[in-house]
């Protein structure tokens, strides 16, 4: 059940969050063994994160609240769709990357302060990129310290084009998905963990008049496709199915 705020786990009295429907409602639409999830964050959400994640306390509050989410709903588990800790997400403009180099080593502090609160038996997973230049917290030496404290790694094996892309690629392909798992598994990942996602949409891009791309589709120019304060130029968008 997707999403709740990143930001509402921050406070002492934190509000109530409200699925789309009662927990009960979506249960009886799948089988008795189908686990129920709700997902934190989401593309653009990362404030309610990076104020989570910054000292012991922060972190033991927003686990608290997590833990506080799940009992309440009678939920089996979340999943923490920070995208991305490190820099790139959707405030890259706002909040340049080398002002989030720290969450590199905090977030798998923040991963560990979850799994205590909500103990072995709820459910952990975390959303991470498929697109190498968003993968700056997973690195070799970080990775290690956060696959012990989640039960599934959702690797996004689309958006692997965006907007800051100067030449054209497929935004998701069968040959950059299985780069994206190798990368996982190049830093430790169990392959038994991973849940490849897969994307229920197409994108398109304006390709620059100047560029032969008739010849070459792939590795083509593309007009600009973010305004220089990182909003839509216009010249992207998505065709849903």
């Amino acid at each position: 059940m997707a999403f709740a705020n990143s930001t509402i786990f921050n406070s002492d009295s934190p509000p109530k969050f409200v699925p789309f429907e009662p927990v009960e409602t979506l249960r009886k639409r799948f089988g008795p063994d189908t686990k129920v999830m709700v997902a934190i964050g989401g593309w653009g959400d990362t404030k309610g994160f990076s104020e989570g994640a910054k000292d012991d306390a922060s972190r033991a509050r927003y686990a608290k609240n997590v833990a506080t989410m799940i009992e309440d709903l009678g939920i089996d588990g979340v999943d923490i769709d920070w995208e991305y800790p490190g820099g790139n997400g959707g405030d890259y403009i706002e909040v340049p990357n080398g002002r989030k180099i720290d969450e590199v080593e905090l977030y798998p502090l923040f991963l560990q302060a979850i799994r205590e609160a909500i103990g072995p038996d709820k459910l952990l997973s975390i959303s991470v990129p498929g697109k190498s230049a968003d993968m700056i917290a997973f690195t070799k030496e970080q990775s290690a310290k956060i696959w012990p404290s989640v039960d599934m790694v959702n690797v996004m094996s689309y958006d692997l084009m965006n907007r800051r892309d100067k030449v054209t690629n497929h935004h998701t392909s069968v040959v950059g998905s299985l780069d994206a798992i190798k990368a996982y598994e190049e830093i430790g990942l169990d392959t038994a963990k991973i849940n490849l996602g897969f994307a229920y949409y197409a994108k398109w891009f304006m390709t620059d008049p100047k560029s032969n791309c008739n010849e070459h589709p792939l590795g083509c120019g593309v007009l600009a496709l973010e305004n220089p304060d990182g909003s839509d130029a216009g010249t992207s968008g998505t065709l849903t199915f």
